[in-house]
């Protein structure tokens, strides 16, 4: 518990002072009333008609007070004193004070606050009008209209008002311990003494109209004295509220600027000190006491609470303080949820969800790191690349649950055997990799790679069955020379050739397995020389979920060769490297706008045509004069250029002014892949794109597991607050679709649907969806996703 916030006892000095006023004010007040008791010439009928009407008044009058606000909490000052002057011009100081007694005395003892509160607010109450009374007694004698029973009069309010606010200053600067001259320094002290004077003088004018007309005439005084009581109520509680509507709308907006747990932590203390005005107000793990109030913040870790000190305030400060309290603790819980938010989509887009452990972006990251520090010792660093050698076969037998568990324990095993400050990370699918720092020599890394083989040699239970899947195992050492990329692909080629030899054995990388750069160099010229006949575009539909129609397809180029259909996968790295990439795309995009109306047609409609984009592309000054032209010759339908992670990383003046280029042509521009690479989420500020696709990863478990469920959804709010399309990548579940759907997504592409086609069944399968009115659907669909869904009112585009 921070000193600030812990309850501290009063001290002697503190109990002195308000004991002093207590007994001062009380004793006046019991002067006063026995005073007018025993005197023999009071007019008992008018002196008990005084009291039984004039009390009340005072109680009803106190409801409504002028609240000042000061460093600790604010102070009322009520204009039931305006009684008092009435009273003392009409019937004289003693009556007028034996009656402001016993009506300061039912105001304070009808309210809820502390009992030492409410005596100290008698005893000043009182006090106040004993000095009050008698400076105007002493100016005038009060029985006759004249100016100089008018200036009595407002002086004796003035000194009312002064004495009231000063003895407060004082009580509250010697509790809280603050200096008094910060108590006693207000903005609107002097604002508010002259409108206490002002209303109070409607006390004079009062007696004023009771001494020279009938006793009924002051009836006509009630409705200007309310009205501008309730005005007056109304325009400081609305002051105060506007006051901390702002200070919460400038905290609302501070929070989204938050990265970190403590910058939040600190937001909240700060904020909760503006907004109710108090120093103390702070956040701590207790909750309020009685003397506070409080509001729980639920920071994702625990409960903790925002306080503040709930002593010497109005009560409509203290209510304000507690709502307002309450507002700033759900804006304090949303923080720390995005923070928790952003932390676990940081740590899916770093490791992998299924076992863990860290994936390929953050293997990369730590090689780099690990290279780079070998180069200033004399000790050495490993990479193991791992491939199960019988994945698949368990995998097909006993299905990918199955395969998932089995997953899990290879990886724990993997954990197992490595030292603490090695890396274990999962690449997908069945390939692991190791990272080993501080190596002497190779004897060591092959004696871990022995020890790797052997624990994946020993049974493991699946579905109450015992398998072996084994690994194979390529293992490559930094050379001085070496970066990180090329180590990962010494190492992967290694393991290639363990399992070229045989499976289920390690293989240390030899520079003569650079060999496979020749076959690398004979793929670009096969792929040069048989780019004009050998390219071909294939078509995926995307659906719309709501309409169930396609609203459009992907371009995906294929390598037709003489000895089979080669996959992108297969080449598009290797075009990428050797600038062909940009040959390929021209082509691509030249053949989809020779195709459009062939699909056009088949659809019965406009559509959205999208063609993958690379970084390449961009740095030739022709591309964005074909973009122009295809745009202009698809006409109604759309172009949407989808950008891969090369366009991305891609961070520079450049790249930003050629896609600006492309929206104003009229493209539509898509991320690729969205969630795979981290630094996908900071390109959207940026970025001038329309539409998201989640990759396939984040779709494969959202069915069955809830943590993938609650990414993508977040994913898609992310989309909806940006204004971008989101489209599913990867469907092959009806399960998967109907996630999608009920979580807002209204479009998606997969094998549920329809695979990638040449362009003469990609025709019959519109040509067959137009006519039905209903978009065709894979074997995996399920019959909740066949059933009648609602239409969408999305537009068409992918």
């Amino acid at each position: 518990m921070s000193t600030s916030t812990a309850e501290r006892a009063k001290s002697a000095v503190s109990w002195f002072f308000d004991v002093s006023v207590v007994v001062t004010g009380g004793a006046i007040g019991l002067a006063a009333l026995t005073v007018m008791v025993l005197d023999p010439g009071a007019d008992a009928a008018r002196w008990w008609l005084a009291m039984f009407a004039g009390a009340p008044i005072i109680y009803l009058m106190s409801r409504f007070p002028l609240v000042l606000n000061r460093t600790a909490g604010g102070i009322e000052v009520g204009f039931d004193s305006a009684v008092l002057v009435f009273l003392a011009c009409y019937d004289g100081v003693r009556l007028a004070l034996a009656v402001w007694a016993v009506g300061q005395f039912l105001s304070q003892f009808t309210r809820t606050k502390r009992m030492d509160v409410r005596c100290f607010n008698v005893g000043l109450g009182i006090l106040s009008g004993f000095v009050a009374l008698g400076v105007m007694r002493s100016v005038d004698p009060l029985t006759t209209a004249s100016p100089r029973e008018l200036a009595a009069v407002g002086l004796g309010c003035a000194v009312y008002f002064v004495v009231d606010y000063v003895i407060s200053a004082v009580s509250i600067a010697l509790e809280e311990r603050t200096p008094l001259v910060t108590e006693l320094r207000h903005g609107s002290g002097l604002a508010a003494l002259g409108v206490f004077v002002a209303i109070d003088s409607l006390g004079y004018l009062a007696a004023l109209v009771v001494r020279s007309l009938p006793s009924w005439a002051s009836v006509l005084l009630a409705v200007p004295l309310l009205t501008i009581l309730v005005a007056t109520r109304a325009l400081s509680r609305g002051n105060e509220h506007a006051r901390r509507l702002a200070a919460l709308f400038d905290a609302a907006s501070a929070a989204q600027g938050m990265t970190t747990r403590g910058e939040v932590t600190q937001f909240l203390t700060t904020h909760a000190r503006l907004v109710v005005v108090s120093g103390q107000a702070d956040l701590r793990d207790m909750p309020p006491t009685a003397k506070e109030v409080g509001a729980r913040v639920r920071t994702g870790s625990g409960d903790s609470w925002l306080v503040a000190p709930a002593r010497n305030r109005a009560r409509a400060s203290v209510q304000a303080d507690q709502q307002a309290l309450e507002a700033l603790s759900t804006v304090g819980e949303e923080a720390f949820a995005r923070l928790a938010l952003v932390e676990e989509m940081g740590r899916l887009a770093q490791h992998d969800s299924l076992t863990g452990l860290p994936n390929r972006t953050v293997l990369l990251d730590r090689v780099e790191h690990a290279v780079a520090r070998s180069r200033r010792s004399q000790l050495h660093l490993a990479v193991l690349f791992l491939d199960l050698d019988g994945f698949k076969a368990v995998n097909d037998r006993f299905g990918h649950a199955e395969g998932d568990e089995l997953l899990k324990t290879v990886a724990g095993r993997l954990v197992s055997c490595v030292r603490e400050g090695d890396t274990v990370a999962r690449l997908g699918g069945d390939e692991f990799a190791v990272l080993v720092e501080d190596v002497e020599d190779v004897a060591e890394v092959e004696l871990l790679a022995r020890r790797l083989l052997a624990v994946l040699r020993e049974e493991i239970s699946i579905a109450e069955h015992d398998v072996v899947v084994g690994t194979s195992v390529g293992v490559a050492l930094a050379g001085r020379e070496d970066d990180a990329t090329e180590l990962l692909r010494n190492a992967d080629m290694a393991m290639y050739r363990a399992k070229a030899l045989g499976k289920d054995r390690y293989f240390v990388y030899q520079p003569s397995l650079r060999e496979a750069n020749i076959k690398r160099l004979e793929m670009i010229e096969a792929l040069r020389a048989g780019m004009a006949d050998e390219l071909v575009v294939y078509y995926q539909p995307v659906m719309d979920f709501g309409r169930r129609q396609f609203s459009g397809v992907e371009a995906l180029v294929r390598w037709q060769r003489p000895d089979g259909l080669v996959l992108p996968d297969a080449f598009i790295p290797t075009a990428e490297e050797s600038g062909l990439i940009i040959d390929i795309g021209r082509r691509v995009l030249d053949q989809v706008v020779r195709d459009a109306p062939i699909l056009v047609a088949a659809a019965g409609r406009p559509l959205s045509l999208a063609v993958n984009m690379s970084a390449h592309q961009l740095r030739v000054p022709s591309f964005l004069d074909q973009v122009r032209s295809a745009v202009e010759g698809l006409g109604a339908s759309r172009l949407v250029l989808e950008m891969t992670e090369t366009v991305l990383v891609q961070d520079d003046d450049e790249t930003g002014e050629a896609l600006a280029e492309l929206k104003e042509i009229g493209a539509f521009l898509a991320i690729d892949d969205f969630g795979v690479g981290f630094s996908s989420i900071g390109y959207l500020q940026h970025l001038p794109v329309d539409i998201l696709k989640i990759d396939r990863s984040f779709i494969r478990d959202i069915d069955v597991d809830v943590r993938a469920a609650a990414l993508v959804e977040a994913i898609l709010v992310m989309g909806r607050a940006l204004d971008l399309r989101v489209v599913a990548e990867g469907i092959e579940r009806g399960g998967q679709a109907d996630r999608l759907r009920a979580a807002g997504c209204t479009t998606g592409q997969g094998f549920l649907f329809a695979r990638p086609q040449p362009l003469a069944e990609v025709v019959r399968t519109l040509r067959d969806a137009a006519a039905t009115g209903v978009g065709p659907v894979g074997d995996e669909a399920t019959e909740s996703w066949s059933s009648p869904g609602a239409r969408s009112e999305t537009p068409d585009f992918v």
